[in-house]
Parts: C-alpha cells; sequence; structure tokens
C-alpha cells in the first residue's frame, strides 16, 4: 500500500516538474544593431523603377512631332490667306462680304483656325527644338483643339459654299472667285488639323502602351 501511495506520489511529482510552465526554452541571441538597421533601411528604400523606352520609341515620338507641326503650319498658312481673301471682298453693293452672315461666319473660322495652328505650330517647334516630349494631358488637349478647330472651319465652309454657288450660276467675278478660293483654303486647313488630330490620338494611345 505504501509503495502504491509512493508510486503515486512520484508520478504526480513527475508530471508536476514536466509542465509546460515550467519548461525553459533558450531564445536566440538578437541580431546585431548595425545589421538589422541596415536591412530595415534597405527594405524601405528599395524601390523598382520601370525600364527606359527603346530608341525605336524615341525617333518615332519625334517624326510623329514633326509630322504634326508642319500639318499645323499648313492649317495656318491656309487659314491666313483665306482670311486675307474673305477680308479683301469689299466691293461695294451686294459685293461686300459682310453683307452675308455665312461670309462672316467663314472669316471668324479662319481667324481663329489661323490663330490655333499658328500657336500650335510655334509650339510644336520649340519642343522639337528642346527634345522634348508632352505629356497625356498635353496630348489630349491638343486633340480636343484640333477637333474643335477643324469642325469650325468644316461648318463654316458648307455654310459658306451653297451661297457662293448660287452667285456663281448669275455672275462670275473677283468676288465670287474670292469666296470660292477662301472655301477650299478653309477646306485644306480642316483636312490638315483633322489629319493632325488622327496623328494626336495615335500618340496619345503610344503613350499608354508599355515599351
Amino acid at each position: 500500500m505504501a509503495m502504491a501511495v509512493t508510486t503515486k506520489h512520484q508520478i504526480s511529482h513527475q508530471q508536476h516538474t514536466s509542465s509546460p510552465a515550467h519548461t525553459f526554452v533558450a531564445k536566440p541571441p538578437p541580431p546585431p544593431l548595425g545589421l538589422a538597421s541596415f536591412h530595415h533601411h534597405n527594405h524601405k528604400t528599395t524601390a523598382t523603377f520601370p525600364p527606359p523606352p527603346p530608341p525605336e520609341y524615341d525617333e518615332e515620338r519625334r517624326a510623329l512631332d514633326g509630322i504634326v507641326a508642319a500639318l499645323r503650319l499648313a492649317a495656318a498658312a491656309a487659314a491666313f490667306v483665306g482670311v486675307s481673301l474673305v477680308a479683301s471682298c469689299r466691293h461695294g453693293d451686294w459685293m461686300e462680304f459682310a453683307r452675308y452672315p455665312e461670309y462672316r461666319y467663314l472669316l471668324g473660322a479662319s481667324v481663329v483656325g489661323c490663330v490655333f495652328s499658328a500657336a500650335q505650330a510655334t509650339r510644336s517647334f520649340r519642343r522639337i527644338r528642346r527634345r522634348g516630349g508632352g505629356g497625356g494631358g498635353r496630348l489630349l488637349l491638343d486633340f480636343a483643339g484640333d477637333q474643335v478647330v477643324a469642325y469650325l472651319l468644316i461648318t463654316a465652309a458648307s455654310a459658306a459654299l451653297p451661297i457662293t454657288m448660287r452667285m456663281r450660276s448669275a455672275v462670275v467675278n473677283i468676288f465670287t472667285d474670292a469666296m470660292v478660293s477662301a472655301i477650299g483654303l478653309a477646306l485644306v486647313a480642316f483636312a490638315a488639323l483633322a489629319l493632325s488630330a488622327m496623328l494626336n490620338g495615335f500618340r496619345i494611345a503610344a503613350a499608354a502602351r508599355p515599351y
């Protein structure tokens, strides 16, 4: 009986001393302070940068910039000559451009087209000279501006063409000849700006694509 009690007491004592609460686990020593701060610093400052664009992309962008600048210069020149022709039609009586709202609209649209195209061509040539590129916001503004001015030119030419054809069916003189030429130049400026808008849309898509 005493042996049984002793055995139970020893077993309970062994279970009590081997419980997890009394088990001692040695912890590894902390890393050196300098090494830990070095790894922490590298972890925080490590950054990934996109690869630079290939040379083909830069050459393509410069070529498109040059084409757009030339188109805007052509539109400015055509619109300027058109403004001169319409403004010179002041021959009195029915040969006075101010008597017709269609010709006043044609003159206003040609002035807007000339000023806008000249300003944009100047900016484009300066950017090419600096070898600089434009951001997506600037390309969007150029794209929208080309479309708005091109719309003004095509609507002005469309409004002035029917009345000019009716005049030429009755008489052909310096007034109707000047108006036909001004309408044709407005169409040329429209075509140049429309093509410039198309190329700007292509440049927006090219700027958004990965290299």
